[in-house]
């Protein structure tokens, strides 16, 4: 079968199972396809414009976002009543679990795992390469309260999916950088809020996220550097100088948020581990939904999800009121 036949025919039965041909994603066409594929988003985040209002703290997130790409605050400054300490316990549960503990320690012993999500085998999954959560879990009522989506919905101007949910413990390896270690931008839309919460405190040795604030979409440099999603690291470095890059140093419960459609790179660590919940939220326009990527389930009664904008952001709602759920849910 010739390659332009093979190609049409995934294209074909790709779209029979609701998935849109890669082309739909690329510039302009994918501009045109994201207009009317969040004409439902825009409309649910208008009606609820009231409710959705930001607070100051939280319009200064939005602002900062806007201008650079990239704010940073303490969760519990953002949220009605603190919810990192019981996010931490569940996080160092989760590290004591026998799975984890001889994972770590196959990997200080320097075996490598033979299948490993993305290569990065110097990152340890407590929740495995498809986690699963559960609705109770105060680190997913925080990535679905009400604050932290006034600023997400506020800085897309829609309402929003919450297409990922991780944890990450990572290593100390050795060796040069590689994959999300090296500077990169994220392709999946045009643009994309990415959280990250310290679980642990992270100082200059244990991978802090770092970004180059200004080379989100549509910021001030966004072309500055290269058309390529991962460029040399020497051009890079060139053109913004460790002086002009944002090092994310911070405690425990420091909360980032980033358009990583920007210029980023984070997680290799020299000395220590670095222990972080990662949340992505997108369009309903973005490559990963259709393209069925699946990269959490969820579990738990799905009536406590009350706000509309937590319940679009899981599958819960549309347009017409309530509809099947996402599937995320397991």
């Amino acid at each position: 079968m010739s390659p332009w036949l093979q190609s049409f025919k995934q294209t074909y039965w790709g779209v029979r199972a609701g998935k849109l041909p890669p082309i739909c994603f690329r510039w302009p066409i994918y501009d045109v396809w994201r207009h009317f594929l969040n004409a439902e988003s825009r409309r649910l985040y208008s009606r609820q414009r009231s409710a959705m209002t930001p607070r100051p703290l939280e319009s200064k997130v939005i602002d900062d976002l806007r201008q650079f790409g990239i704010a940073t605050v303490a969760l519990d400054d953002l949220l009605d009543e603190p919810k990192f300490r019981a996010i931490q316990s569940w996080g160092d549960r989760l590290l004591e679990t026998q799975d984890v503990v001889a994972r770590v320690a196959a990997i200080h012993a320097g075996k490598r795992p033979e299948r490993v999500k993305a290569n990065k085998y110097y990152i340890v999954r407590p929740l495995g390469d498809i986690p699963v959560f559960d609705l109770r879990d105060a680190v997913v009522q925080a990535s679905l309260c009400d604050p932290i989506l006034r600023i997400v919905t506020g800085y897309l101007g829609l309402f929003s999916r919450l297409v990922s949910m991780d944890v990450w413990y990572n290593l100390a390896t050795g060796g040069p950088s590689q994959n999300s270690q090296r500077w990169h931008r994220d392709p999946d839309d045009r643009r994309i809020v990415k959280t990250f919460l310290y679980l642990h405190d992270v100082n200059d040795q244990q991978g802090p996220f770092s970004f180059i604030p200004g080379t989100h979409h549509p910021g001030p440099f966004e072309h500055k550097i290269s058309q390529l999603n991962y460029p040399d690291d020497n051009a890079v470095e060139e053109r913004f100088p460790k002086g002009s890059q944002k090092v994310c140093i911070g405690k425990a419960g420091t909360l980032i948020f980033c358009d990583t459609t920007g210029f980023h790179k984070g997680g290799q660590v020299f000395d220590g581990t670095r222990f972080v919940f990662n949340a992505v939220y997108e369009s309903s326009a973005s490559e990963a939904l259709w393209h069925g990527i699946r990269h959490y389930y969820l579990t738990g009664a799905r009536d406590d999800v009350k706000s509309m904008a937590a319940r679009y952001a899981i599958g819960l709602v549309d347009d017409e009121g309530p509809k099947q759920p996402a599937v995320r849910f397991a």
